[in-house]
């Protein structure tokens, strides 16, 4: 009776073992993962409970970064497409942390492919 005990035990231990972890590691695997949509759920949702936290802010800053660049690298999408909201992720990262250096390059440079789209009159 006591191993059927500790075998439920163990399943439902294993069953939520997404609960034992906490939230900023869980978006990290997810950004690992590539699931940026996912990590920055989880981020924004842990973010608007502790809105004072600076690791977590920097995390959730960085991740929006990590987003906007994946999104700028994405050969499937087509440029009118992806830099709009890759432009959003990197503002994003610059409201959360204004020194981010990558996320600013990255946000005048799509600035600045959008005005020649613009100029030179590309759809």
């Amino acid at each position: 009776m006591k191993k059927i005990i500790a075998i439920l035990t163990f399943l439902i231990l294993l069953n939520n073992s997404c609960s034992l972890i906490d939230p900023m590691t869980q978006a990290q695997a997810y950004s690992k993962q590539g699931k940026f949509e996912e990590a920055i759920k989880v981020l924004e949702k842990e973010y608007k409970s502790k809105p004072n936290s600076v690791p977590l802010q920097s995390l959730l800053a960085q991740t929006y970064s990590d987003y906007g660049l994946t999104l700028c690298q994405d050969q499937n999408k087509p440029p009118k497409v992806k830099y709009p909201l890759a432009k959003e992720q990197f503002s994003m990262a610059l409201v959360l942390n204004p020194y981010l250096k990558d996320a600013k390059d990255m946000y005048e440079m799509i600035e600045k492919i959008q005005a020649s789209f613009a100029a030179n009159k590309i759809d």
